[in-house]
């Protein structure tokens, strides 16, 4: 079945002009992520590497086809620099940059110098597979490699590497088949498969984004926004699995309620910018003494709450006191600016061991009696529940 190579040319222009508006869109929307601006530079530089086929088409000047592929490989770079920096990763080196760059100028020379089309698309078929399977690689790679749309994506570029080496391989001894006009070579294929896979591209772009948005979103709503720490929301859900767990298999589960002495004093004396200073120190000492496996969350103000699966109350209460040790030796004496009284940043912690049949509230209340006989002994100390 033979196909108009004009008529597909224009299709594929058209489609990848879309998918480049998709990205400069999805910039646009949210300019704060980064990466997205390289992927819609990426995407129109892959318009401009389809118009100057066309215009190949139109002209037969082989300097068009030079230019094509400088900016298929702008392109490519744009999204392997673009995925970079969406993964959290350094952007490209210079040197990355400028090597890439002179080799595709260099094979560009070459092919002119020769006046071979063939010469210099097996040349820009290589090229590409390169960087694609380098984009596949930082994907597949990626501390985010576990997200399906990272993984999609990453599958997509290696497979894209695998058909323009395979184009390059079939072709080296058959330049007419590599002729982008020739409708008997396989520039109807390849068309064919450069519009699949640009639209394929673009959507993982998109899914990744939208992931991204979703792992925000989610972050934000079981987080407390100062410190980091988990909110009272989260804390409670996954307190029900830890009881779950703890009462399947017939293990301990003790909870520590904690409260900041004197922290009213901190913020009217030295300021709420210091109070959330004091907030943000003591959660980095908390989760430094805590267990990964230990929940521990921002209840309120400057109360906080761990809870401790598979722990005892002699085994949270040693827990408990490290955690306030470690924090009165990390919080030294202040001295007010109204009175020029000199006091210390300490906790007070009330720990209770999970009853049968309790629930989250009854332990939570009998943590906060014992945080009261903490406070009534003169702060800076742990109690036990009754």
């Amino acid at each position: 079945m033979l196909f108009d190579i004009r008529t597909l040319l224009v299709a594929v222009t058209l489609a990848t002009a879309f998918c480049a508006g998709a990205r400069f869109l999805l910039w646009r929307m949210h300019v704060s992520l980064p990466g997205l601006g390289r992927w819609a530079l990426g995407g129109a530089s892959a318009v401009m590497t389809f118009a100057l086929i066309l215009a190949y088409g139109k002209f037969h000047w082989p300097f068009f086809l030079s230019l094509a592929q400088l900016f298929v490989v702008a392109a490519l770079m744009l999204n392997w620099d673009g995925f970079r920096r969406f993964l959290d990763q350094p952007p490209l080196r210079p040197v990355v940059l400028m090597s890439v760059t002179a080799l595709a100028l260099l094979w560009i020379l070459v092919a002119q110098v020769h006046g071979s089309v063939s010469t210099m698309a097996i040349a820009n078929a290589v090229l590409i597979a390169i960087l694609s399977l380098l984009i596949a690689r930082e994907l597949f790679l990626s501390p985010q490699r576990g997200s399906p749309a990272v993984r999609a994506t990453g599958c997509m570029y290696a497979i894209n590497a695998a058909v323009f080496l395979f184009r390059a391989f079939v072709t080296q001894d058959s330049p007419e088949l590599i002729d982008p006009l020739n409708t008997n070579g396989v520039a109807a294929f390849m068309l064919f498969w450069l519009l699949c896979s640009i639209i394929a591209i673009t959507l993982g772009m998109v899914l990744m984004t939208a992931e991204r948005l979703q792992t925000d979103l989610d972050h934000q709503a079981n987080h407390d926004p100062l410190t980091g720490a988990l909110n009272r929301r989260s804390c409670a859900l996954l307190f029900e699995k830890a009881v779950a767990h703890s009462r399947r298999h017939q293990l301990s589960l003790s909870v520590l309620m904690i409260d900041l002495d004197e922290f009213k004093k901190v913020n009217d004396c030295l300021g709420h910018d210091f109070g959330d200073q004091v907030l943000c120190r003591f959660v980095a000492i908390a989760q430094q003494v805590l267990r990964d496996d230990d929940i521990f969350c921002r209840f309120g103000g400057e109360e906080f709450v761990a809870v401790l699966p598979n722990t005892s109350i002699e085994a949270a209460l040693t827990v408990a006191n490290r955690l306030r040790s470690a924090f009165a030796i990390h919080s030294p004496a202040l001295e007010t600016r109204k009175v020029h009284e000199p006091f210390a940043i300490t906790a007070s912690i009330g720990v209770a061991e999970l009853k049968q049949d309790e629930y989250f509230e009854g332990l939570l209340r009998r943590a906060d009696q014992a945080l009261y006989q903490a406070k009534d002994s003169g702060r800076n100390c742990c109690e036990l529940a009754g």
